[in-house]
């Protein structure tokens, strides 16, 4: 198992090398040799995310409110955009797309903040602070959608966001590449305790 996870790390490791040597270095990556591959840029990545993300936030208010600003709706700044949502033209508003940016809470028709890596899958647990608390992998999300999502792993599919096979959750078409980009980089900001063959199929 720990083989076909080294594979698919190289082969991440490869893509983000082709990719940037086709493009400009961006100055966020100064220092770091890009023309690394496997463990050697893995490690200097994890050094490079450890260093400069260093912004604590608290659990409760802090990621509250950076999720108002992060998860912003670019065609209407009143909303946040949510996580696995595809429909707001229909009247079932746990698929809903968007949602109020003020209707945070707990209760249905609220959005809530779903870790995309979920804390229980954490080796330990990630907990409410640290990584349970870093807005790289946190969300807007409809309280009823992130509690069906609660901590299925990932699999492969088509179309929209829901449960593949009972036990298997399929991000959606459109949110997939955004949960791939947070599993990576938890991986890569945290190590071990958070493995993605801890959160994927």
């Amino acid at each position: 198992m720990m083989k076909n996870y080294f594979k698919v790390f190289v082969s991440i490791g490869m893509l983000l090398l082709t990719a940037l040597g086709y493009c400009q270095v961006p100055a966020y990556y100064n220092g770091t040799d890009v023309t690394q591959t496997g463990v050697n840029l893995k490690t200097d990545l994890s050094s490079l995310v450890t260093t400069t993300q260093n912004t604590v936030l608290s659990y409760t208010p802090g990621v509250w409110d950076a999720l108002k600003q992060t998860d912003l709706d670019p065609a209407n700044s009143t909303n946040v955009l949510l996580v696995y949502g595809y429909n707001d033209s229909d009247s079932n508003t746990t698929t809903d797309r968007t949602r109020s940016k003020n209707s945070n809470g707990g209760g249905v028709g609220d959005w809530n903040r779903e870790h995309v890596f979920p804390k229980s899958l954490g080796n330990p647990n990630l907990g409410t602070s640290g990584p349970g608390s870093d807005a790289h992998h946190l969300r807007s999300s409809d309280v009823q959608f992130n509690s069906l999502r609660n901590n299925h792993p990932f699999g492969a599919g088509s179309g929209n966001a829901g449960l593949m096979g009972g036990n298997i959750w399929y991000p959606g078409d459109e949110w997939k590449g955004d949960v791939a980009r947070m599993i990576l980089y938890m991986y890569v900001r945290y190590g071990n305790q958070c493995l993605p063959i801890n959160v994927g199929t």
